[in-house]
């Protein structure tokens, strides 16, 4: 049983390795998730120029950038999730790729701000089909001990999209407009769609387990959501995930408006002079992170969520810090440590959870994971930064966008405590199990 990685290395260190057919899926995974984050990082750096065109406020390009892609992210997540616990979890993946690349491409035509919210509804269906199934593939193909580092492919697309999607947008936005890039960017993503289909082979569920798990295997949607959300630790997880990438979301859709607006700098600067000390950072974050996260089980299930507070924590003061940086190249510095702290801080969260599930709750333990975390930081976190900005405008000025991101990382602070508590719950449970 995994609970057993207190005391009995067999488990937790087993010497079975991945395939290379195993990293070679690792790296389909990759590149649809690659597509999955620049389709919608797209709008974050764009946002500036789109708000001028469709004559939106920033309340409501913060609803753009939330809850019209995240709320249809999360609520489809779980049925589909469902589906892929017992359907042919490569297919469902190709799908929802082909969909979310078609209302990207779609983006391109809109006349008014609300066909965009539509658009970016589809966008979230869409990829809503993606994580979930792909989390329970990968634990299908990788042994327990390099799983952190096979879910690290994920994270790394994360940043690569992020910043692919922020350099890109810039560059062509600046040059083409705003609409030819989301027409560029999605059309490639529906032959990216029918070569996972045609490449990926789907596992045999479970074929990477040695035991038990730490909550009990469940048939219907009902009793599966019961017994995830009866299961403390994974509640912790779930809520110091999401209050943790409230401030992270936030800044992600806000940083291009944020620096054009206070520090008076262009898309293409930001692209490249902000970009990329940001790459090079969280790349290197997120590789350090798997690593350790992967050595650091072999102490307990807690040890990876600690690592993962202690990341989330200093790269939350480095955001503050950011903020209130004097010009624009000493933002660039704080880019640094920012990156290398914050870059994988949430990888051992969702690793944990698969190793504390069994294979017939993978897939949607993973989406009640993100239903929590899209709706709670994905979705409210840019929304609230926009309603600030917008309250605050009045009184504040031009820092009214600063003093609302500032708001929205306070409360990644509290996510951080909220994971620390989900350690504890996580030492005991091992503790009681053995």
């Amino acid at each position: 049983m995994i609970e057993s990685a207190q005391g009995s290395p067999s488990q937790i260190a087993a010497d079975a390795r991945p395939t290379r057919y195993a990293w070679f899926v690792a790296g389909m995974m990759f590149l649809v998730y690659l597509f999955n984050y620049i389709d919608r990082s797209l709008l974050n750096v764009l946002s500036q120029l789109v708000k001028d065109e469709l004559d939106a406020t920033d309340t409501v390009m913060g609803f753009l950038v939330g809850p019209a892609f995240a709320v249809f992210y999360a609520l489809a997540g779980i049925p589909i999730a469902r589906l892929a616990d017992r359907r042919n979890r490569v297919l469902i993946i190709a799908v929802g790729c082909a969909v979310w690349s078609a209302f990207t491409v779609a983006t391109a035509y809109v006349q008014t701000w609300q066909q965009l919210a539509w658009c970016r509804v589809g966008v979230g269906i869409g990829e809503a089909a993606f994580l979930a199934p792909a989390y329970s593939l990968l634990a299908d193909y990788f042994p327990m001990r390099y799983r952190t580092r096979a879910l690290s492919m994920l994270g790394l697309a994360v940043y690569f999209g992020q910043v692919t999607g922020m350099v890109s947008g810039a560059m062509l936005g600046a040059s083409l407009g705003w609409r030819d890039v989301f027409l560029y960017v999605g059309v490639p993503g529906i032959a990216i769609a029918v070569a996972t289909y045609l490449a990926v082979r789907e596992p045999v569920r479970g074929a990477q387990d040695v035991g038990g798990s730490l909550v009990p295997h469940e048939t219907s949607l009902a009793g599966a959501l019961r017994t995830l959300w009866a299961y403390s630790a994974f509640r912790r997880l779930c809520v110091g995930a999401a209050l943790g990438v409230f401030g992270g979301q936030a800044f992600a859709a806000w940083s291009a408006p944020f620096l054009m607006r206070l520090y008076g700098v262009d898309l293409k600067t930001i692209g490249t002079v902000f970009a990329a000390p940001y790459l090079l950072s969280a790349l290197l974050g997120t590789i350090l992170a798997s690593f350790l996260a992967d050595r650091m089980v072999r102490r307990g299930l807690d040890m990876p969520v600690r690592v993962a507070c202690l990341g989330l924590t200093i790269a939350t003061v480095c955001l503050i810090a950011a903020c209130l940086m004097p010009s624009f190249s000493a933002v660039v510095l704080m880019t640094i440590p920012m990156g290398l702290a914050g870059g994988g801080w949430i990888l051992p969260v969702q690793s944990n959870i698969q190793n504390a599930l069994p294979a017939s709750l993978r897939a949607t333990g993973t989406s009640v994971f993100w239903l929590v975390v899209t709706l709670v930081g994905i979705a409210a976190g840019p929304w609230f930064v926009g309603i600030l900005s917008d309250a605050g405008r009045e009184e504040f000025g031009g820092d009214s966008l600063r003093y609302g991101l500032i708001a929205a990382f306070t409360v990644s602070l509290l996510g951080a405590a909220v994971l620390w508590s989900a350690a504890n719950h996580l030492r005991a449970s091992a503790v009681r199990s053995a």
